[in-house]
Formats: structure tokens, C-alpha cells, sequence
């Protein structure tokens, strides 16, 4: 079995405990407009280009079959077949999306073995929305639990229970985002409803090890009420979980601009330490366990 992947990360701190490998499955089904991985929303390979590193060397049009002689295929009429990324040394193109069987994963993470036990690491699956390949995410996670490691998975939750239920037997930590408590303000922002990823949560809530993620994106989620009616979910859960408080940063722009994608929040600066401890104060005194994940 195959499936599509975008990204495998070795020494990753963020995405669960321990020092980890996070593998970022390809294909998304939200549309947050803050998005720090536009590559990981298209399910279909993408070829991102880098201008700056370009020299016009002239090989990428020689090895396209959609070249048109003078220039290779990019964006629209690319199908990322990936042929122009082979022959560019400079790394002006980058493929983004590659098929992998489970062997090939479990085999390169493994490699980090070493690290998973001194640290109580293991292995993040992430995205995009991992349960867009949801046969390929429970082949991966057994094989993950066959070896003995710690898994964690990263999921906006905007999925069928049945998905999640099954796949919960493999998982040791469920990563997911709280983005806004208000639907109307969520369909806005990300393309759809919260009510189906509220549902989850709940559920997840009693059930499962669960940390809840809030990305903190000035001018949607970041005054006084908008955390608050977070807060007041969290805080009425079954059983309360963890939660951390993610800042926007803006470093993504360069991937946008490869991937010839318009960057919505572009023009937001990032909230500050002090803003960011002043929010997290708002989850605390409702006896959540709120950290900044920096």
C-alpha cells in the first residue's frame, strides 16, 4: 500500500512529546487562509519554484514533456510529474507530494530509533488532514505500533467518527486544532463548519490522550470573547485536556509565492510574548492546563 506524502521531518520538538519524526501526508480539506503549509492542501504532486535560485540554465525546459520549448510547464499547466525537479541543481523546483509505501516510511523513521527511547519520542503523522488517507494512516500506524513507537496524530478532526474510532487503537496522542468556537466565523475562515470537529472532540475527549491546539491569528480568534468561548468548550469537556496556543508567524510567505498562491495574511504581525501570555491566562483561570508552544 501507498500513500502520498509531502514532507518527513527528523528532530521535530512541536509536534507531540520527545524528540520525533513528523511524516505530512498530502491533501487537506480545510482552506485556513492563515495556512503555514499551502503545499500540504492539494492531494495531487505539486512543483513549487523558487526564482531567486534560479540561473536559467535551460535543463528544466529540456526535461518537461509539457515544455513548449521555450519554458517548462509551471503552476496551471504542470502536472508535477516532478521530471524538472531531477535535473535542478540549484533547487529552484521542489516536488511537493511522493508516493510511499509503508516500508519505506517505517524504514526511514526507524533511523530515529535511538533518539524515540532516550526522549520519549516516537512518530507525528500530520498534514493536511491524515485521515484524507485514512486506509493508508491505519497500515502506517500498525506498523508503527508493531515496532514499539510512540505515535501522535495531527487532525483538524473535519471527518467521519468511523474514521477516527477506528484508527484510535494506534494512537498514543491526538493533535488537534480548536480554531474558533463561533460556526459562522469558522466557515469563513477555513471553508467549513466546526460543528462536525466539535462533535469529535468531544468524543475524543473521552476516550483518548488528546491535546487541543489554538492557532492565535490576529483579526480572527485573538480578542477577549472569541478565546473566551474557546475556553468555556474546553473547559466543559467530559474529561479537560491539554492545550496549547500556537502564534502566527508569517514565515510561510516564500511557499505561497512558490506556489504562485495569493497569502491572505500576508500583511498580520505576529501577536507578542506578552499577548501570548495574556491569552493563555484566559484558558487558566477556567483550570485548563494552557501552555505556549514556541
Amino acid at each position: 500500500m501507498t500513500g502520498r506524502v509531502f514532507n518527513i521531518q527528523h528532530f521535530s520538538i512541536h509536534d507531540g512529546p520527545g524528540v520525533r519524526t513528523t511524516v505530512f501526508f498530502k491533501g487537506c480539506n480545510l482552506r485556513c487562509y492563515w495556512c503555514h503549509n499551502p503545499e500540504s492542501q492539494a492531494f495531487l504532486p505539486e512543483v513549487g519554484f523558487d526564482s531567486a535560485r534560479c540561473i536559467s540554465c535551460g535543463k528544466c525546459v529540456s526535461a518537461c514533456p509539457k515544455s513548449d520549448g521555450v519554458r517548462s510547464a509551471i503552476f496551471d499547466n504542470c502536472d508535477g510529474c516532478g521530471c524538472c525537479v531531477e535535473v535542478c541543481y540549484t533547487g529552484a523546483r521542489k516536488l511537493y507530494g511522493k508516493d510511499y509505501a509503508v516500508d519505506e516510511i517505517l524504514t526511514d523513521v526507524l533511523t530515529d530509533r535511538d533518539l524515540y527511547d532516550k526522549t520519549g519520542g516516537g512518530v507525528t503523522i500530520s498534514g493536511g488532514e491524515p485521515f484524507m488517507q485514512t486506509d493508508f494512516l491505519l497500515a502506517l500506524l500498525s506498523a508503527l505500533k508493531s515496532e514499539g513507537i510512540h505515535t501522535a496524530v495531527e487532525s483538524a478532526a473535519f471527518v467521519d467518527w468511523g474514521k477516527i474510532k477506528k484508527a484510535l487503537p494506534y494512537i498514543d496522542l491526538y493533535i488537534c486544532d480548536i480554531k474558533s468556537a463561533d460556526d459562522e466565523k469558522h466557515m469563513a475562515a477555513t471553508s467549513k463548519s466546526n460543528r462536525l470537529i466539535l462533535e469529535n472532540i468531544t468524543k475524543l475527549s473521552r476516550c483518548t490522550n488528546l491535546l487541543l491546539r489554538t492557532p492565535v491569528i490576529p483579526g480572527f480568534n485573538d480578542s477577549e470573547n472569541d478565546l473566551s468561548a474557546i475556553a468555556d468548550f474546553i473547559a466543559a469537556l467530559p474529561k479537560v485536556p491539554q492545550h496549547e496556543l500556537l502564534s502566527f508567524s508569517g514565515i510561510c510567505k516564500g511557499k505561497y509565492k512558490a506556489l504562485d498562491r495569493d497569502f491572505k495574511a500576508e500583511n498580520l504581525s505576529p501577536p507578542t510574548r506578552n499577548e501570548m501570555e495574556r491569552f493563555a491566562e484566559i484558558f487558566r483561570r477556567r483550570g485548563i492546563d494552557c501552555t505556549l508552544n514556541d
